[in-house]
């Protein structure tokens, strides 16, 4: 990644368990990215005319009359009623961390630090669904082999060619500079699952996606990103409201991935036909429609030394849907050289893939036939 530059939640109902895989019906979170209405203290007031130890009726007054003391006079029916409070306690959790609560829906896409307007480093914090992928048979540069996104307490998303040739792959959340792992969550990948279709050759059908084995604890530095509506189209998205991070290299000729610190660019998105002219230019016709494939791709960038890099692979390209909320627009796949002008980087277009996502944890559930996805089991 040049320097210069650069939830949907899913959920089930019990707590079950399919083959190898658990899956809880709930996150632990902190309680500011929970919006399930939990209430603790319910004062209630009982119905007209029932007595609150034996639901037998009290009695009506007549009109005038001085209600004993300890009673409640109901204004509309002049029934009396003895008035109770519930006390409604959540039971002991002790499955959460201390200061995490159980929560089914999730604030996804909505850091508490918002990403600077300034293209380079990241600000701390901005990026909580930015996955560190890392090569657990590798200790060189921390094993890194890429980036991905984090969609719910147990997926994470990112690129086909990240990790097709890879045995044992973990992933890091929480990370912002590759040199203090302090403060991140770090868990084996249980499961990786590629698009039966992926083609390693021209990187059509890019797409991953990626089972831990121990779910994530949302929190300030950990949550996952919102992903939009099927077919929704972000291309016209001017850079203002798009942006790409990362720890690529700093240059195309340099090898200096991952870098110490997470970095960032605002990139627009462009038409097919803009990218397609681009690519024709650069790669020639033929080698342009073999490798482009729209829909299913977006391009992004061409303004000089604003653009994803080499290693950049998986990271997510996210646009913002309100001043403070992100969704998920694609992942980095590939370019040609890196921060060029008019030369865009080529991105999975995330909404044309929603289906195969749903599909494919579903077919981790046991709950889907996995080739009607189409999704294959890498590991």
């Amino acid at each position: 990644m040049c320097f210069n530059v650069l939830v949907v939640v899913f959920m089930f109902l019990l707590d079950v368990s399919f083959g190898q895989v658990q899956t809880r019906s709930y996150s632990c979170v902190l309680p500011s990215l929970c919006r399930d209405n939990i209430n603790i203290i319910d004062p209630r007031i009982l119905v007209p005319g029932t007595s609150s130890n034996s639901g037998s009726p009290t009695g009506t007054i007549p009109s005038g009359a001085t209600a004993p003391g300890n009673t409640v006079i109901f204004p509309s029916t002049g029934n009396i009623g003895s008035p109770t409070v519930n006390i409604i306690t959540p039971p002991a959790l002790t499955d959460c961390p201390s200061g995490y609560v159980r929560c089914t829906n999730v604030i996804c896409g909505t850091p508490t630090v918002q990403p600077s307007q300034n293209d380079g480093f990241a600000t701390p914090g901005a990026f909580p669904w930015q996955a560190f992928i890392r090569n657990a048979n590798s200790n060189v540069k921390n094993g890194y082999a890429g980036g991905g996104v984090l969609i719910d307490q147990y997926h994470v998303l990112t690129a086909a060619h990240k990790i097709a040739n890879l045995s044992s792959v973990s992933v890091t959340m929480g990370l912002y500079n590759t040199y203090n792992f302090s403060n991140t969550q770090t868990s084996q990948v249980q499961q990786i699952w590629i698009h039966s279709f992926y083609n390693q050759t021209y990187l059509k059908n890019d797409v991953a996606l990626l089972r831990l084995a121990t779910p994530m604890n949302l929190g300030l530095n950990v949550m996952p990103i919102c992903l939009s509506q099927a077919g929704r189209s972000y291309i016209g998205s001017p850079s203002s409201a798009c942006l790409v991070s990362g720890w690529g290299q700093t240059n195309f000729a340099v090898d200096d991935a991952p870098t110490q610190t997470l970095k960032q660019v605002h990139v627009p998105i462009v038409s097919n036909q803009q990218c397609m002219t681009s690519f024709t230019r650069v790669l020639g016709a033929a080698y342009a429609t073999a490798y482009l494939d729209f829909p299913n791709e977006i391009c992004a960038g061409g303004q000089a030394q604003q653009d994803a890099c080499t290693q950049d692979g998986g990271s997510p390209l996210i646009c913002s849907d309100t001043s403070t909320q992100f969704s998920l627009a694609g992942l980095v796949l590939w370019g040609k050289n890196c921060g060029q002008p008019d030369v865009y980087g080529v991105y999975l277009n995330v909404p044309s893939y929603l289906s195969w996502i749903q599909c494919t944890i579903q077919c981790i559930q046991s709950l889907q036939n996995c080739n009607s996805c189409p999704a294959t089991r890498f590991l």
